[in-house]
């Protein structure tokens, strides 16, 4: 039986983006669980949306590329008919990045639309990017399905699609598949025994900043313990966090830039737990690839963290508002080795159980057949 075919698309960033980030990380889980669901999934395009401010030449910028790849697409399709997809997929659309490709296409050409992750921003005012957050909203309302991952994407959803029949939760996932083995015997990060904390987040203004104050005030209050510090990550607040940090001793500290991801996972198995805040993380992919390596999380009980993250069994949640307990309970894993296997080893399960991409695959297998197999019926009818 020959695979359905899948456009795949994503207007903010492209799965083949060289800069890493969550967004595209999660791009490519996308695609990783519907090919394991037995489709063939192509990326559709590499044009983007995406506009941080409402400006209205970079609007212009934008729309008119847009338009230049759909016309692309169309005369490839028209001239070529066997590459029209059997379904388009598009993630993570919003205000900033709406998909102005998939909706017009799949009408016009008959096939269905899926979304994954639509959402919206608070950030601006009401008037900012409408014309973004119109076309999100007819977009998800022609879906034959939405795929949601956050609770406060659904409650957008809810606002916008009456009765809801075209959506549907899934996990945050990973594909346990492909990571490396643990390394079983990781070179020493520091010439000492103390524990190694990881920081991952870009240095860019904003939550990202919110998070390195965070976590810069709580490891002030625990200055007397013995323990170092691993932050990946690079952006133009490099040197403001560099100055937020500097009450740390240079031999307990460590700046590494960005790294590639593949890297992630064996210096993950140098270090012993997780300090991230996570202050506005959307759905926060690091949080499942530290658990998945064993690694213990402390974090803030905030944003998307709770979705990949259960207090007291992968790790320690505290008060948002409450810098001294976030300091109190990484304090409290660094101080205690037991509990800090003890969440590892929990945290590890929790992921296999709840979060691996197996599961998704399936959901997809079986949402995407029946839509495939509604399609074909209403064509020859």
């Amino acid at each position: 039986m020959t695979q359905a075919r899948i456009a795949f698309y994503a207007p903010l960033k492209s799965p083949d983006h060289p800069i890493p980030s969550g967004d595209r990380e999660i791009a490519r889980l996308m695609m990783r669980a519907m090919q394991l669901a037995g489709y063939s999934v192509d990326l559709v395009s590499e044009i983007i949306s995406y506009q941080k401010r409402p400006e209205k030449a970079l609007y212009d910028r934008r729309r008119s590329d847009v338009a230049a790849e759909e016309a692309r697409i169309r005369q490839d399709w028209k001239k070529d008919p066997g590459r029209v997809p059997d379904l388009w997929f598009t993630y993570h659309p919003y205000c900033k990045s709406p998909d102005w490709l998939g909706p017009a296409l799949s009408q016009s050409f008959g096939i269905p639309y899926v979304t994954a992750e639509a959402c919206r921003t608070h950030q601006g005012t009401a008037s900012d990017w409408l014309d973004g957050r119109a076309a999100v909203q007819q977009a998800v309302r022609m879906a034959n399905m939405n795929f949601v991952l956050k609770d406060s994407d659904w409650l957008y959803l809810q606002e916008v699609i009456p009765g809801m029949g075209n959506a549907m939760r899934i996990p945050p996932f990973l594909d346990l598949s492909i990571q490396p083995l643990k390394t079983s015997d990781p070179k020493p990060l520091f010439d000492n025994d103390a524990p190694v904390l990881l920081a991952v987040g870009m240095m860019r203004p904003g939550a990202k900043m919110a998070s390195y104050q965070a976590l810069a005030e709580a490891l002030k209050t625990m200055q007397s313990e013995a323990w170092n510090l691993v932050v990946v990550g690079e952006g133009p607040e490099r040197a403001t966090i560099t100055g937020l940090l500097d009450f740390i001793e240079p031999a307990r500290l460590k700046m590494t830039g960005s790294i590639a991801h593949e890297d992630m996972f064996a210096l993950m198995d140098q270090c012993d737990l997780l300090v991230w805040p996570g202050i506005g993380e959307a759905i926060g992919l690091v949080y499942l690839e530290a658990q998945a390596r064993g690694l213990p999380v402390a974090a803030l009980k905030t944003a998307g963290v709770p979705l990949v993250v259960s207090n007291n069994v992968g790790g320690l949640l505290t008060d948002p508002d409450d810098v001294v307990a976030y300091g109190a309970a990484i304090r409290r894993l660094v101080d205690d080795a037991i509990l800090r296997a003890k969440l590892g080893k929990q945290g590890r399960r929790y992921v296999e159980d709840k979060h691996d991409v197996a599961a998704v695959a399936a959901l997809f297998k079986s949402t995407i057949d029946e839509i495939l197999k509604k399609n074909r019926n209403s064509i020859t009818h």
